[in-house]
């Protein structure tokens, strides 16, 4: 960098004259003065034409000069400035070279401790009772600037998290079983960061939400059924006449039943159904359990 304190550039800014300048302004406001109150008419348009052509052509050779000083002007500037961006250029596809060699350096090592830290996943995970590949490798356990201790330190902590978040869903898990819901919602909820108790009272307040859905369900039915009652007479032994047609109607009851017992039990109940009248409504495919 020293050297670049002894560059030497000699620089005189420049100066320009007009001597003339006068002169051409006089010049020009006397060829303007002419066209003013021009107007373009059947008898003037042709002089019209050629007063703007002379106007054109004075404003070409006015801009001819400029541009040919600003050129002369410019010329020194342009080779000392095309000089130093050539240099600049070097220096800056150099400095791209260099950050290629360094980031590729840096990523091998990254990816060394990347593999170092996976290894130390791997060594502590069964003592945590967690699946390494569930483990999540943060950024910071990969900075040169983390010690060994912070990376222990916070891959404990991470497990520890791990296995709390396992026993959580397996509770999740069996408290759904328990009630009949699908568990994906809930343990959806624990891995977004819900505790296990905040779970624990959104599958509450969507049992009580079921429950109150079930009452309104029974409230309805009991209601359809006390409107289809009306314009009917009990005659006794669940037996119902239609007033209006007459038509004899029975008053029955449906219900659900969830059996678990061996075949033969299952069986002779299927039997014993069957011979007593009662109509099955829809059943569905037997299950095989283990107890």
């Amino acid at each position: 960098m020293e050297a670049l304190k002894k560059i030497e550039v000699n620089y005189t800014p420049g100066t320009i004259t007009f001597p003339s300048a006068g002169a051409l302004k006089a010049y020009v406001a006397e060829v303007l003065a002419k066209t003013k109150g021009l107007v373009a008419t059947d008898e003037s348009i042709k002089a019209t034409k050629t007063s703007r052509t002379e106007v054109n052509k004075l404003q070409k050779a006015i801009a001819d000069v400029r541009k040919q000083y600003k050129k002369e002007w410019d010329r020194p500037f342009v080779e000392f400035e095309s000089t130093l961006k050539a240099l600049e250029g070097d220096c800056k596809d150099a400095s791209a070279d260099l950050k290629a060699a360094i980031d590729s350096f840096e990523d091998q090592q990254k990816e060394e401790r990347r593999k170092a830290v996976q290894g130390l996943i791997d060594e502590m995970a069964p003592n945590y009772h967690v699946d390494p590949e569930d483990v999540e490798i943060i950024d910071k356990w990969l900075l040169k600037s983390t010690s060994k201790k912070a990376v222990l330190e916070g891959v404990a902590e991470s497990m520890k998290t791990l296995q709390r978040l396992n026993a959580e869903k397996a509770q999740v898990e069996k408290l759904c079983l328990k009630h009949g819901l699908p568990a994906e919602r809930y343990i959806d909820l624990l891995q977004r960061g819900m505790t296990y108790i905040e779970v624990e009272q959104v599958i509450e307040g969507d049992l009580r939400k079921q429950e109150e859905v079930a009452d309104l369900f029974k409230q309805r039915k009991a209601a359809e059924v006390a409107a289809q009652k009306v314009g009917m007479v009990d005659v006794g032994d669940g037996k119902l006449i239609d007033t209006e047609t007459g038509e004899l109607k029975h008053e029955l009851q449906r219900v659900s039943l969830e059996l678990q017992g061996t075949k033969e039990q299952i069986d002779d109940i299927a039997r014993y159904i069957v011979k007593s009248g009662v109509k099955i409504v829809s059943s569905s495919e037997r299950e095989t359990v283990i107890e």
